[in-house]
């Protein structure tokens, strides 16, 4: 039933959930009470579903609840709004939990309104591209996705990823910081091509216990320097026993999060082995946290997560254990050239010997990472990219659904 070329419209498979009654989520007690959904979402995509969109992006779909409404003006709104900047950043905070909230629940009325929610935050910023002539409070990374950028943190336990993110986020933050007083000292207010942005959050995956289902959601407590900044945003979430180092709704979690105004997201996986690759249909760039002794030559070689790594970084290079990091540097500089081209013009994965606790290294990943974005961004590779992982989210989602309607 679906048309073999996807319509521009339906990017974001929540969209394509609420768009189609047999994709949605929610859509399941609609066809058992036999009664049409009352979701306006844009349903060019298939040809046999009649609901249509209102061009109006003001205009909720009439079963949103007042409680989801006010998430999605909070989530839009501008901080410059409330009495004081600090309010308005508090209230956007606060409501972007309760909205990631919303989404990682299973009741099937929360099931509904987070469908309804993340697809009038979608329609929204497609209404305000539309028309770039109106003044609108919506951040500018909501009306162009593109100019935000997710970054997937992976690697096996006891790497140091909560650690490292930690450390980079605040020096991303910080380098923000420098950047604008040195603009504001030079009066040079031209740069639009240097990638430095404002705001960050992080999605952190921890796992699941396969006897109890609960979590420990621990890796907020590596970074309580950063969870408290007031331009980031931590959450920590459950992986609710999903296989790949993601859970099922992380990618609708990273939308929420654009569409509050973070132009930076990083994403931190589970302790992952060599075959749970799933992160790469997350981000836009995936880097590898290796720890010293991490294996040889041979070892870098394997096939797995390790050849789908945009960029390689041994962690934990201070005391005891930097001269073996600089060993496992070494290894894997001499393995990364057997690598197969991955992404067009971006060679051979960079590897960068950093130290959590000192923050050596800090510099040379952030470079790397604005290199590798200017080259995706110029030559479309992150385009298509994107275009790719809404795809797989789409079939992905087809899968759970039929799945959980045989059971």
């Amino acid at each position: 039933h679906i048309r073999a070329t996807p319509s521009p419209q339906l990017s974001n498979p929540a969209m394509l959930r609420t768009a189609c009654p047999i994709l949605s989520r929610c859509a399941r007690q609609h066809l058992r009470r036999g009664v049409p959904p009352s979701s306006s979402a844009v349903c060019s995509y298939l040809p046999f579903c009649r609901y249509k969109s209102s061009t109006s992006a003001d205009d909720y779909p009439p079963d949103m609840t007042p409680t989801t409404r006010r998430l999605a003006e909070a989530i839009l709104s501008s901080e410059h709004d409330a009495p004081n900047i600090h309010d308005g950043r508090m209230r956007r905070r606060i409501s972007l939990s309760k909205a990631i909230t919303l989404i990682e629940s299973r009741a099937e009325t929360h099931m509904r309104q987070a469908d309804m929610l993340l697809n009038y935050l979608l329609r929204h910023s497609d209404a305000d591209d539309d028309d770039n002539d109106k003044p609108s409070t919506i951040p500018d990374m909501v009306r162009n996705n593109l100019s935000s950028f997710r970054v997937g943190i992976a690697g096996p336990p006891g790497a140091g990823k909560s650690s490292f993110i930690e450390t980079f986020g605040l020096y991303v933050l910080k380098n923000k910081a420098r950047q604008d007083a040195y603009d504001e000292k030079c009066n040079d207010t031209d740069n639009s091509d240097e990638y430095t942005p404002s705001k960050l959050a992080v999605v952190c995956i921890d796992p699941s216990s396969s006897l109890t289902g609960g979590s420990i959601l621990g890796d907020k407590t590596r970074m309580m320097e950063l969870s408290r900044h007031e331009q980031a945003f931590v959450r920590p979430s459950p992986s609710r026993g999903t296989l790949g180092g993601l859970a099922a709704y992380t990618n609708d979690a990273i939308t929420l999060c654009q569409s509050a105004g973070y132009d930076f997201v990083l994403v931190e996986t589970v302790g992952l082995g060599q075959s749970e690759v799933e992160i790469c249909e997350g981000v836009d760039m995936l880097l590898l946290l290796v720890p010293p002794g991490g294996g040889d030559e041979l070892q870098g070689v394997k096939k797995g997560i390790v050849e789908l790594a945009s960029m390689l970084i041994v962690n934990k290079a201070d005391g005891d254990l930097l001269p073996a990091a600089r060993t496992t540097v070494t290894d894997y500089e001499a393995a990364v050239r057997f690598f197969r081209h991955r992404d067009d013009g971006w060679d051979i994965p960079p590897v960068a010997l950093v130290s959590a606790k000192t923050g050596e290294g800090m510099e040379k990943v952030w470079g790397e990472i604005v290199r590798y974005r200017q080259i995706m961004t110029a030559n479309g590779e992150l385009q298509k990219k994107r275009q790719q992982q809404s795809r797989y989210w789409m079939h992905k989602n087809m899968r759970e659904l039929i799945i959980a309607k045989a059971k």
